[in-house]
């Protein structure tokens, strides 16, 4: 009995022995497992991971290897833009030539002195570029040089650097024919229409990456200051200008700072012209007269006019007046001794014919200008006051204004019938010189107006008459201080007369 309770008590231990064996195997089992399990599931993480570097890198690669050929397409493009840059780059000379003038030599050479002009000055030009860029490669120079070959010639005729104006064009031919990229331009008279030019030439190639550098001949006018002051708080587009300087630079050019300077003492005149000498030969006619120049007005209605302050007139003038008697009227009155005239005759040998004429028996008309020609206005005969008074009723009645151009240029409209302001019934005389003191009311547009049939006005008639106007409204105060002495006057053939 003892034995066998022994055995059984040692079957009871064993067994409980290999239950907590067996309980010790299965807890290790699920910890084997869940090992197992985890790194089962962080080997697919790795794995995911591993993958989505793998694309990353294949996609970095496939990227760098198009900037790489992008890199290498845009070297060469920028390599054949630099070329292209190098073979097309030019340095600009803008060149006011009714302020900077050709050395005497040169133009009294004629045309041997045109050609010369242009290659000293392509030295000149080259050289000075040398000095500012180490890598400039002889960039071709293009030469813009913008005068009033007329009113030029007349100059250097008048104080003997030539012997007639017509030279002067002989020797602009040939100063742009030396060189493919000079060139002399004529502007006609006017000296706004060179300032006009040379401006906008500044501005459109003031950034262009071709131009490399602009050579600006001004400096006598202030009119450029404005258009020079943008660039000059700006190093970078300052620096590619250079201020070419002839006579004394005008006050305010010295201000500027940023920009290069040079002189070409060996092409230009370092001292300004001197005063006219004698009277000089003709120059070229105007433009037919029925041709309006560039900046006349177009054909306009009547407008009512600003109001000007009344002008003293009788209570009535005389119904034969005309306006097509108005120069006779005002130049009847001018001492004929007072005028010199430059005959046509006279200028095939060179020699000046001058003539007093009775011009209280012509019957011309004549266009008036001062020194800067600049058009001035002949004073109008006395205004009827009915006949204003009845022009006002009759625009009134009709609800219409009048047509200044049918009316006061000789029944010329280009509208015709289409017109919508009055044509019909035609004005009397007096009538017509109130319409005129309307229309003169209104400023031209263009101060050196060369139509002899501009009924517009070209200079303040209070100002002219009184010696002042005071009122701030006036359509014509562009023209208060005006020069309003007589200088030169022009028939209907273009033949000019000078003032003694």
């Amino acid at each position: 009995m003892v034995g066998i309770t022994s055995i059984m008590n040692s079957f009871d231990v064993t067994m409980a022995d290999y239950s907590a064996q067996m309980e010790s195997f299965r807890r290790s089992d699920e910890a084997r497992e869940k090992m197992v399990m985890d790194v089962l599931q962080k080997y697919a993480k790795l794995q995911e991971e591993h993958t989505t570097l793998k694309n990353d890198y294949a996609s970095e690669r496939d990227i760098r290897r198009n900037y790489q050929s992008e890199v290498t397409r845009a070297r060469q493009q920028l390599d054949d833009t630099e070329r292209q840059l190098a073979s097309s780059s030019f340095v600009l000379a803008l060149i006011d030539g009714d302020g900077v003038i050709f050395q005497d030599m040169l133009l009294q050479a004629g045309q041997n002195g045109g050609s010369e002009a242009a290659s000293k000055l392509q030295m000149a030009i080259r050289d000075h570029i040398a000095q500012i860029y180490e890598t400039s490669g002889n960039w071709p120079a293009m030469v813009h040089i913008y005068a009033s070959l007329d009113k030029l010639g007349q100059k250097l005729a008048s104080v003997g650097l030539i012997k007639h104006p017509q030279e002067l064009r002989a020797f602009a031919q040939s100063f742009s024919v030396n060189q493919p990229l000079f060139s002399i331009i004529d502007v006609g008279q006017g000296k706004e229409r060179a300032d006009y030019r040379m401006k906008e030439m500044l501005r459109t190639f003031s950034d262009n990456p071709t131009c490399r550098h602009i050579i600006f001949g001004g400096c006598h006018d202030t009119g450029y200051l404005l258009n020079l002051d943008q660039y000059k708080h700006n190093p970078v587009r300052a620096a590619r200008i250079t201020l070419l300087e002839s006579t004394v630079a005008a006050r305010g050019f010295a201000e500027l700072p940023n920009f290069k300077r040079t002189r070409f003492d060996s092409v230009f005149r370092s001292e300004p012209l001197p005063e006219y000498q004698q009277q000089p030969p003709p120059m070229k006619p105007l433009p037919n007269k029925n041709i309006s120049p560039v900046g006349s007005p177009a054909p306009a209605p009547a407008v009512a006019a600003p109001a000007q302050p009344p002008t003293p007139a009788p209570a009535a003038s005389s119904p034969s007046t005309t306006s097509s008697s108005l120069a006779t009227q005002s130049t009847g009155s001018s001492s004929t001794a007072s005028w010199a005239t430059v005959g046509k005759t006279g200028a095939s040998n060179g020699n000046i014919s001058i003539a007093p004429k009775n011009f209280s028996s012509s019957k011309k008309k004549y266009v008036y200008y001062n020194k800067e020609l600049q058009r001035l206005d002949e004073p109008l005969p006395p205004r009827d006051r009915n006949a204003a008074e009845a022009i006002e009723k009759r625009m009134e009645k009709a609800g219409r204004n009048l047509c200044n151009h049918w009316h006061l240029n000789k029944g010329n409209c280009a509208n015709g019938n289409f017109c919508r302001f009055q044509h019909e019934p035609k004005l009397t005389p007096a009538e017509l010189n109130a319409l005129r003191y309307k229309t003169r009311s209104l400023a031209c547009k263009n101060r050196y107006c060369e139509n002899f049939d501009c009924y517009l006005g070209h200079q303040c008639s209070i100002e002219r008459d009184q010696g002042y106007c005071g009122y701030e409204t006036c359509n014509l105060r562009a023209s208060h201080g005006m020069d309003k002495i007589k200088y030169v006057r022009y028939d209907e053939d273009g033949n000019p007369e000078y003032s003694k």
